[in-house]
């Protein structure tokens, strides 16, 4: 029973002993990284019949539409398997921090003095003096203005600077979990929308794209105010919505006028401006005295095209308009000369262009966890820096004739090599200076 116990034991501190080795979390954040990228290569959240049209060629003769749904490449940062990962590295940073970064910071703390000479002739820098009066004291003042912390125990000084560099580590480490905590909690509780609404529509959000595992769609009453675009030199330059976003009574809570890249933001929902349409032309007919909507059609050129029609008497006019300006062209297929008309001229005598209504497209985004992830990439900013500062230490050992001075660092070796070496010749100049004195 007792070596049973004693293999468990040490069974359990060699599986540690490996998590938190700094190999084991390098291999598992390369892993991450290469499954990162590959959803970033990847189009996430499609129709498998997107990824049955698009990857009907094998990239690298593997990756196939079978090859992505199978592993969920379709979806990889809500998978079991992605989320798996997290969590182990997750595990592996504070088994690291607990059992390597925590000691190394209690030790660096801790004050300890070199007794012997071996351990000086062992460190980086080191050197053996002639003892003269007042040579400790001396000593102590320089390193001292070198904001060294000094401890004293009779014969032996002991000073060390730099302690942020051992707190930075584990800073670090608690900036990535927070990351991944971030991150995880965001893939089971955020959802995406895509919404396509005519202007003065008044909506809720419904048609989900992804949807998290707790995530509930967000019960806000948006209004479409307004839709337009802006051209420089007949190109489309910006696009923009005017949104309100309406509480149970209709009042407004919020009204902002969104472009690309310029979302509004309610209640940690991003409303932002993704794609635009334009869906009818609104007519009136001098002789029925009535308003009749006809249906435009999006040309597939890849251009912003739209083509139309009106039947009167027999005759068929087409319209065409190529840019949202409250302006379209007309031709008959008698006289094909297409005519600019604009709003509130007639397109033929019994039919008046009144409007051309247009739809925005809104993406519509919930994360809760996005200021969490951004709190930990700014942890990570000031510690990755902090963790720069070398911590080093310096020692020295008085006895009757002979000194012994020594000093190590972790990093920042010719900074502290040209400290101690100035420090070493004030020292020589001070003692030469009283061995004058003395003759």
């Amino acid at each position: 029973m007792k070596k049973l116990f004693n293999s468990k034991f040490f069974l359990t501190q060699f599986i540690l002993k490996k998590i938190s080795s700094l190999s084991f979390g390098i291999f598992l954040l390369s892993i991450i990284a290469i499954t990162s990228s590959l959803g970033s290569i990847i189009e996430q959240d499609e129709l498998p019949s997107y990824y049955d049209e698009n990857y009907k060629k094998p990239i690298f003769g593997i990756i196939n539409s079978s090859f992505i749904l199978n592993f969920g490449l379709d979806h990889i940062y809500r998978t079991g398997w992605f989320i798996f990962l997290l969590c182990l590295f997750g595990i592996s940073l504070i088994s690291c921090t607990f059992s390597r970064q925590f000691p190394i910071l209690t030790t660096s703390k801790e004050f300890f003095f070199k007794k012997k000479k071996n351990s000086f002739f062992i460190l980086p820098f080191s050197i053996q003096l002639k003892n003269f009066y007042y040579l400790k004291e001396f000593f102590l003042s320089k390193i001292q203005n070198l904001n060294f912390y000094i401890y004293q125990k009779k014969d032996g000084i002991y000073g060390y600077r730099g302690l942020i560099g051992r707190i930075s580590p584990i800073l670090v480490h608690f900036s990535l979990i927070i990351i991944l905590l971030g991150s995880s909690f965001g893939a089971f509780v955020n959802f995406k929308a895509q919404e396509i609404l005519p202007k003065g529509d008044i909506f809720h959000i419904q048609n989900s794209i992804v949807t998290g595992i707790f995530s509930n769609l967000s019960n806000n009453t948006i209004r479409v105010n307004d839709f337009w675009v802006e051209y420089k030199s007949k190109r489309i330059h910006q696009f923009y919505s005017d949104l309100s976003v309406l509480d149970s009574f209709g009042k407004e809570l919020k009204t902002e006028t969104i472009s690309v890249n310029h979302p509004l933001r309610y209640q940690n929902v991003d409303f932002y401006q993704s794609d635009w349409n334009l869906i009818s032309l609104r007519i009136k007919q001098a002789e029925k005295k009535k308003y009749i909507e006809y249906p435009i059609i999006l040309l597939k050129n890849g251009k912003k095209i739209w083509i139309s029609w009106i039947k009167e008497k027999n005759e068929i006019s087409n319209i065409i308009i190529d840019q949202f300006e409250n302006s379209v062209y007309i031709s008959s297929v008698l006289n094909k000369k297409f005519v600019e008309k604009s709003i509130g001229e007639s397109l033929t005598p019994n039919n008046t262009l009144i409007e051309i209504i247009s739809s925005t497209g809104l993406l519509i985004k919930y994360d809760p966890s996005i200021n969490l992830i951004y709190f930990g990439f700014g942890i990570l900013m000031i510690t990755a820096c902090l963790s720069y500062f070398p911590y080093q230490q310096i020692w020295i050992w008085n006895r009757k004739k002979q000194c012994w001075i020594g000093s190590s660092t972790n990093r920042g070796k010719i900074q502290l090599e040209i400290e101690f070496e100035n420090i070493i010749r004030l020292l020589e100049n001070q003692s030469r200076q009283l061995i004058k004195k003395k003759e």
